[in-house]
């Protein structure tokens, strides 16, 4: 998960890297009111969008009309609502329509749920990856391809799991602002200190890891094998390398009886947690926030998470941390390299009042003019969505970005292959990966025992929504 405060490097030893991060500030992908999942449609991955919808009409003449309401949790790394409301209310200046930005903190699905029922929720609201399609779901988004169908030919273009994420059926239901990559954040000046360099595949992975930490004070893999959300994503990353995945492409499950990928990425996380011991002990109990702890306190080789750890060093003046760190993809399995992404966006809720002045404001803050400025100004927290911006100087030339740039080019979503879905969201949010791997490292059950509960737990999860 993205960047939380950082915890004492004393309390975060005391407690075995586990948990340092209890108190931290409001993680950015943690910041959006996350849904429960509720039966919305399981259906098929969604096809690029028509042309009829590509040419449709700006919306950015519709006469303005306000105020505009916009709901955004706030972000860890200030920059990135910060620089949005800026465009929001210069678009509102513009067209002297009032712009309500509101930052929401803390626990605040419950008023956002009960906004929606009531009928009154704010006009937009951004949406972080399968939230796009739960309200897609529950039918409370409003179609906005005459915004993003007409962006995704700006610049290059987006990436096919943009259209994943936000599109269905043809037709579009959140505006992407930005591509959240999950590099590897690695000390490389670990590496160089002793002439190693970053491992081509696991079994190297682990042999460099030995040979990097030196524990308590330095483990090398920050590995989150605890019930929590960050365990989708890094499970679900070392999966792929594997040719394994949670979803087919039409949106069924793709897992399978003694699955072989499945089975091998298990007995690899058993194998670095309890014989190479490269994963800290305490990471049975993280929550989002101590892998990010670990790395920004200095107590950790390696961990994939979004670049808002390398962001907090920059802003914390931790330039020696901050200069050692390089981003690299997962090492490789038997299936190649993968890059992971989740992608954010903002949605109009269907009852909002001043609909088109609400698509309006996404289209003046998406288009390529402002939007190239956004990602610019953020120095590299999230990728563009376009293609073309990669082209941009401040990604060319700068070793740190070499490998970051290339995980937006073959990035995966969680939900791969498919859009995201109900079961999907259900058993990310139903922690089903995170039970797995408790069952197998805390109730030391087998591969085989672990995975058998999980695959009957998560098949259940698909058979029990419905199919279009």
């Amino acid at each position: 998960m993205d960047a939380r405060s950082v915890s004492s490097r004393r309390r975060f030893l005391a407690l075995g890297l586990a948990g340092a991060a209890a108190t931290a500030a409001l993680a950015a992908c943690g910041a959006a009111a996350t849904p429960t999942p509720a039966p919305a449609s399981a259906s098929p991955a969604a096809p690029a969008p028509t042309q009829a919808a590509a040419a449709a009409k700006p919306v950015t003449g519709a006469a303005p009309k306000g105020p505009v309401t916009t709901w955004q949790g706030q972000d860890y790394i200030e920059e990135v609502t910060g620089l949005m409301k800026a465009l929001f209310l210069e678009w509102g200046k513009q067209n002297n329509v009032e712009v309500v930005y509101e930052e929401k903190s803390g626990a605040w699905g419950d008023q956002l749920k009960a906004a929606v029922q009531a009928g009154t929720p704010p006009d937009i609201h951004r949406v972080f990856d399968y939230e796009a399609q739960y309200w897609r779901g529950q039918s409370q988004s409003i179609d906005v391809s005459d915004v993003s169908g007409r962006m995704r030919s700006q610049e290059g273009g987006y990436y096919d799991y943009i259209a994943a994420n936000a599109s269905w059926q043809g037709k579009w239901y959140a505006v992407p602002f930005a591509v959240n990559a999950w590099p590897m954040h690695v000390r490389q000046d670990l590496l160089d200190a002793k002439g190693l360099k970053w491992p081509k595949d696991w079994d190297e992975f682990r042999k460099v890891a030995r040979e990097i930490q030196k524990p308590p004070e330095l483990y090398a893999f920050g590995y989150n094998v605890a019930r929590d959300a960050d365990n989708n994503n890094h499970f679900l990353a070392m999966l792929w390398t594997f040719g394994g995945q949670l979803q087919t492409e039409d949106g069924k499950f793709a897992a399978q009886p003694n699955d072989k990928a499945w089975l091998e990425t298990l007995k690899l996380t058993k194998a670095m947690f309890e014989e190479d011991k490269i994963i800290p002990p305490g990471a049975v109990t993280w929550d989002a926030g101590a892998n990010n702890s670990g790395y920004q306190g200095g107590q950790l080789w390696a961990t994939s998470n979004p670049t808002s750890i390398y962001t907090w060093l920059i802003k914390n003046n931790k330039p020696d941390l901050a200069k050692g760190t390089r981003f690299y993809p997962y090492p490789k399995g038997p299936a190649g390299e993968f890059g992971q992404v989740d992608v954010w966006s903002n949605m109009v809720f269907k009852d909002s009042k001043v609909q088109d002045s609400a698509k309006a404001v996404l289209e003046y803050f998406v288009t390529p003019k402002n939007y190239a400025k956004y990602i610019q100004d953020l120095k590299g927290r999230f990728l563009p969505v376009y293609k073309g911006l990669l082209e941009d100087p401040m990604w060319k030339g700068n070793p740190l970005y070499e490998n970051y740039t290339t995980i937006a080019k073959n990035g995966r979503i969680m939900s791969h292959a498919g859009s995201p879905t109900a079961p999907v969201a259900d058993i990310q949010t139903t922690y089903v990966i995170g039970d797995m791997c408790q069952d197998l490292l805390v109730k030391k059950q087998t591969p085989e025992q672990a995975y058998q509960t999980f695959f009957t737990r998560a098949k259940s999860i698909y058979d029990k929504y419905p199919t279009l």
